[in-house]
């Protein structure tokens, strides 16, 4: 790009300058920096079902650890003793059953040669009843409590690192049948796939979308790029200064273990990279809105939606260009189905919704579907949001140029990929063109405007 400075104003005035850019060839890469915290995708608390001393814990506060692998050996006096106790239950449960059952017998056979009373025969039934029912509980609380023997040895849920551990050798804790819930004895997580939680800001949460590629460098390796992709956008918005963000996943292999839960984060998403495409810079494009308000103010005279809508119908195929017309020349005469929408963008807001109701029926319709066609925007429409939700999809904006004559005008083009610092011209430019950097605060600047009004040519006219 080559840029140059065209001074206005008398030897005696203050200098005053209108950049000039050329059209030149670069790389345009689009992209939503943000900065955030290296986390596990899942962290895993490990608890104990049986409480007691804490007699073995083999293993360290950052050990990588396969599935299975013993965590952590509790005191198994207490689960001992109430298997045992379960153990002696079944045994006095079962000999109950047993003498109930022969009692019933007996009482059945005498009930029948009429020595006992239906009454007495009733209780024995029911004796039998209960003595059962204490057998069937005494085997359950013996499952139960042969399952509970397992529960003072605890081996590792997943294959992962321990990256945490709250308990020391020789510790009591507590079971999760407690009150409290259970002593949480270390955390695990699976490192070998790790995330970035950061935050991004409303304005550019249009242009992001799950899968697109992001590169993340840590200060722990500054000349390392490890290369992820957006996992997903969280839906709720965080509001931080004033500010409201919503917080998106970045997803990121991890399987030489560099990355560490808590490292801060640099995360470049790439939305669209375009190579050895033409390109000016960013100060020489302008919205049609930012357009029109400087051409108000520099009383410049041109209809920015002809411009606009010569420079799509040049490229459009001629049977397009005949089908469009055979269309509007077919119906019942009406003229205004055949009209192009307005121009929004272009308009105040007054503007707009005065235009909005001198529209027909058939406009309005079509307005509508190219606006749910269009993703929620259309004609500029749509704004800035709109537009970044299409990133790399040409769209109309207009560039200020000297003509022959040296007098400053305006000029369509359509423009497509951005960056930082140069914007993609897809049409309406060659190579090497010279277009003028118009700063929109010009119009503030009373004094410039009028002495730029009060030539018929801009400057350089004399020496251009």
């Amino acid at each position: 790009m080559v840029g140059t400075g065209c001074a206005i104003g008398e030897a005696n005035e203050p200098e005053q300058t209108l950049q000039t850019l050329n059209a030149g060839r670069q790389t345009i890469v689009s992209s939503v920096e943000a900065t955030g915290t290296i986390e596990p995708i899942r962290v895993i608390e490990v608890k104990s079902q049986a409480g007691g001393e804490v007699l073995e814990l083999p293993v360290e506060l950052g050990d990588n650890v396969e599935l299975g692998t013993l965590l952590v050996r509790i005191d198994p006096r207490d689960v001992n003793n109430a298997h045992a106790q379960a153990e002696a239950d079944l045994d006095v449960a079962e000999a109950q059953n047993e003498v109930a059952q022969l009692q019933l017998e007996r009482i059945t056979e005498l009930q029948e040669s009429g020595v006992v009373t239906a009454e007495e025969l009733e209780n024995a039934t029911l004796s039998a009843a209960n003595a059962r029912a204490s057998l069937v509980r005494a085997r359950t609380n013996l499952e139960l409590a042969a399952d509970k023997l397992d529960d003072v040895t605890l081996r590792a849920p997943i294959s992962g690192t321990v990256v945490e551990r709250t308990v020391e050798q020789g510790q009591v804790v507590t079971g999760t049948r407690d009150l409290t819930g259970g002593t949480v004895l270390m955390r695990m997580a699976d490192l070998n796939e790790v995330q970035v939680r950061m935050l991004v800001d409303e304005t550019d949460i249009g242009r992001l979308q799950p899968g697109l590629p992001a590169d993340i460098t840590v200060e722990a390796y500054p000349s390392r790029t490890f290369r992820g992709s957006v996992l997903k956008i969280e839906p709720q918005a965080v509001v931080e200064q004033n500010v409201t963000m919503f917080a998106v996943l970045t997803r990121i292999s991890n399987e030489e273990d560099l990355l560490r839960p808590g490292m801060n984060a640099d995360v470049e998403v790439v939305i669209g990279r375009e190579e050895d495409v033409l390109a000016v810079a960013n100060s020489g494009i302008k919205s049609q809105q930012e357009a029109a308000q400087i051409m108000r103010a520099l009383e410049i005279d041109a209809d920015l939606n002809a411009l606009i809508t010569d420079l799509r119908n040049r490229n459009r195929p001629a049977e397009a260009l005949e089908s469009a017309e055979g269309s509007a020349a077919e119906g019942d005469g009406d003229a205004e189905e055949g009209e192009a929408l307005p121009d929004f963008q272009s308009m105040s807001p007054e503007e707009r919704r005065q235009a909005f109701q001198n529209m027909s029926a058939e406009q309005r319709n079509r307005m509508m579907q190219q606006f749910r066609a269009g993703g929620g925007g259309f004609g500029g429409f749509g704004g800035r949001g709109a537009a970044q939700a299409r990133a790399g999809e040409p769209r109309p904006a207009i560039v200020f140029r000297y003509d022959e004559m040296g007098a400053l005008g305006v000029k369509a083009v359509m423009i497509g990929l951005s960056d930082f610092d140069h914007t993609q011209i897809v049409q309406g430019l060659d190579e090497g063109e010279e277009i003028v950097a118009v700063p929109l605060s010009l119009i503030q600047q009373q004094e410039f405007l009028n002495r730029i009004r009060s030539r018929t040519a801009l400057p350089g006219v004399g020496g251009r």
